[in-house]
């Protein structure tokens, strides 16, 4: 049961009585909205209603604190809302960081510059948990935003007015300039591959081609290959969560991209189908994941952990000697590649995954600047009469 009292101009309180006490007395959850008129209060106390019975309703008391609040954040947002990995971190950056400073501070006290100068205080020396060195922009940055949304939770649910984080911006994070492989170089790469499992060749070729991360490559399954068109389909990932085991989650940016890839490499993954068809075939009912069909996994159908395939690529390069770069600098040479070949950053952006194409400029800025003074040399002949005159 709910209903409407009107408490002044154009106050109303909300009424949900949700049972009643061992005396037979109501109890009720109770919000004083503003609205126009009654029709409009009455919408609100339909919502108000859902909240309540489906659990989604906090009860605000302004002397909660930081503290206190992180568990109402945890349990009825945080989980819901973000990816294992994200959760786990942002769990990890507020008990390290944040709570230890602000948690004893009731949340209607907890002001912009409390944000700013946590911000400060991180960019100072002996910020690391080794206690060595500055912490990287990168690194403040997700401090930040673990702040901001615990903060932003509070300002959802009236706990506070406004998200306090909200003017207070973190630092960018600096683009380090990768190393990438050269076409010689993939080439080399190419030939020892030769010499390896076959699922292995198959899975750097489709690193190298696609652009893809290691999690999204753990992720794929023969379903998101489309033989007839030669497209993959990216669309979720693997991540690996300290003491829960592997996860499957969305791709980073949550966004799901259709990738052409090469006929070459079509043909390689139609032929390690029917060897993981028979892997499956053999396995029978011990098979892990049953309602998956993973392109990289143990015979069992058990889905490889990204860090399996970074360390599987640091033995393959320092036993070749090859010159040594992450495993996820081969998405950077992927797209090295292609700008060297001519191809649009839209292009690129859209086969990476990446958000927004200012993501791309920002990275690889300095890779279409020399690809552009190469471009311009082309226009050396067109010039050299005009030279002569």
């Amino acid at each position: 049961m709910a209903y409407i009292e009107k408490r002044g101009k154009n106050k109303y309180r909300l009424s949900v009585i949700i049972g009643y006490d061992s005396k037979g007395n109501k109890i009720r959850e109770t919000r004083t909205v503003t609205a126009k008129n009654r029709t409009e209060a009455k919408k609100m106390l339909s919502e108000f209603e859902t909240e309540v019975y489906k659990g989604h309703y906090v009860k605000v008391n302004k002397q909660t604190t930081l503290l206190e609040f992180f568990d109402e954040w945890y349990e009825k947002y945080a989980i819901e809302t973000y990816s294992p990995k994200t959760l786990q971190n942002y769990v990890n950056d507020l008990r390290l960081r944040v709570l230890p400073l602000y948690g004893h501070m009731k949340l209607v006290d907890i002001e912009t510059i409390h944000v700013v100068n946590f911000m400060n205080k991180l960019k100072k020396d002996g910020q690391r948990v080794d206690g060595k060195g500055k912490l990287s922009s990168s690194t403040i940055s997700n401090c930040y935003k673990a702040f901001n949304s615990i903060l932003s939770c509070a300002s959802e649910w009236n706990y506070i007015k406004e998200n306090p984080a909200t003017p207070a911006k973190p630092p960018k994070p600096k683009y380090k300039k990768s190393d990438v492989y050269s076409k010689e170089e993939v080439a080399e790469i190419l030939s020892h591959l030769n010499n390896k499992p076959f699922r292995w060749k198959v899975l750097i070729l489709l690193a190298l081609s696609t652009g893809a991360r290691e999690g999204e490559i753990a992720g794929l399954e023969f379903k998101h290959v489309d033989f007839d068109n030669g497209t993959i389909h990216i669309e979720q990932s693997v991540t690996s969560v300290k003491g829960e085991g592997v996860k499957l989650k969305g791709t980073k940016t949550g966004r799901e991209r259709l990738i052409s890839i090469p006929e070459p490499l079509q043909k390689m993954l139609k032929k390690l189908e029917t060897i993981r068809m028979k892997e499956k075939l053999a396995v029978g009912d011990r098979r892990e994941w049953p309602d998956h069909f993973f392109i990289f996994a143990s015979e069992t159908g058990r889905p490889l952990r990204p860090d399996s395939i970074y360390q599987w690529w640091l033995r393959f390069t320092k036993k070749h000697n090859l010159k040594r770069i992450r495993f996820h600098e081969l998405r950077h040479t992927s797209a090295t590649l292609l700008i060297n070949e001519g191809v649009h950053p839209k292009v690129i952006s859209e086969r990476l995954g990446h958000a927004d194409i200012s993501t791309t400029m920002n990275i690889y800025g300095h890779v279409l600047r020399e690809a552009d003074k190469t471009a311009a040399k082309h226009f050396n002949n067109l010039f050299s009469d005009e030279k002569k005159a």
